[in-house]
């Protein structure tokens, strides 16, 4: 039986983005920065919502793509229930508007769900009338943060592949450590992703955290060709936990909470980052991960 062709990643990758440049012109400099780590339990999703609340409050307008199929991601973590999802404008039981949903400091969000998996099944047209969709709601956004679900999930992967960042959360412990490299390998390997932003979860020590960091992208660097940018480290607090219990940020539970004062540097940090100029707004980015949606079902067959 003759073996499948190897799916050209790279080359899709690059042609895309230079289509997508062409088709959007030189847009708006949005951010796209997704969000992921090697294990469930790192506290991704805590920090997708705390950074999103820090960059609000530092006058940004700031969007969460949660991917989470089940309402327990970012969503969850701010209060909020999902009503629909994807699926449900695909089947037309709700229009696009509908799934965006009002967090605190003006924090949107819009659930993903059980719908994105259809999305590299559909018909050229109806990629086009989706893509038409999300482009004619307009959004005011500067960044947007996507709580991916599950690092293995390859349901996942166009969110990934869409983003300008990959935000890489990385909580103490070799397992942790060593399941991190497994998903930079991976994406480098598979997707042809070269840099990766790195934050450091729960540490006693910001010393230690540094050591930590600079070991990883050493080693990232020397086996893999990656580079890894240390954003910082957020600190254990018990605040943040407590937070997460009230299903609201830390920033705005507790003010002068020392993870509080630590999101926001992260966030100051974040907003010195190259800001992209080939993404025309969300239409442009949605648009992109309908595209990568198809790549990963073609290369399923």
């Amino acid at each position: 039986m003759p073996r499948k062709a190897r799916c050209p990643l790279d080359k899709f990758v690059s042609d895309q983005a230079a289509g997508l440049r062409r088709l959007l012109g030189q847009g708006s400099g949005l951010q796209v920065i997704t969000v992921m780590s090697g294990r469930k339990g790192a506290g991704k999703t805590a920090a997708t919502a705390n950074l999103a609340a820090a960059l609000a409050r530092s006058g940004r307008d700031v969007l969460i793509v949660d991917q989470d199929r089940y309402g327990h991601g970012a969503t969850g973590a701010l209060g909020l229930v999902p009503m629909h999802d994807v699926s449900d404008v695909l089947a037309g039981r709700c229009t696009l508007d509908k799934l965006i949903l009002a967090g605190p400091d003006n924090v949107q969000v819009l659930p993903i769900g059980g719908g994105f998996n259809r999305l590299g099944r559909l018909s050229e047209r109806d990629q086009d009338w989706l893509a038409q969709r999300f482009e004619s709601l307009q959004w005011g956004v500067d960044v947007v943060l996507v709580d991916m679900e599950d690092a293995t999930d390859p349901d996942a992967l166009p969110l990934g592949l869409a983003a300008t960042e990959i935000l890489l959360v990385l909580p103490p412990g070799n397992d942790a450590l060593t399941e991190c490299y497994a998903l930079v390998k991976r994406l480098a390997m598979n997707f042809g992703k070269r840099q990766f932003r790195l934050l450091l979860n729960r540490v006693e020590s910001a010393a230690q955290a540094q050591a930590a960091a600079r070991n990883f992208a050493d080693t990232a660097s020397r086996y893999l060709g990656v580079s890894i940018d240390y954003l910082g480290a957020v600190p254990l607090d018990e605040k943040l936990d407590r937070a997460s219990r009230l299903q609201t940020s830390v920033i705005e539970a507790f003010p002068v909470a020392q993870s509080t004062s630590q999101f926001r540097k992260l966030a100051e940090g974040l907003l010195r980052w190259p800001r992209p100029s080939s993404l025309g707004g969300v239409g442009g980015f949605m648009q992109r991960v309908i595209q990568s949606g198809c790549l990963i079902e073609a290369c399923r067959r």
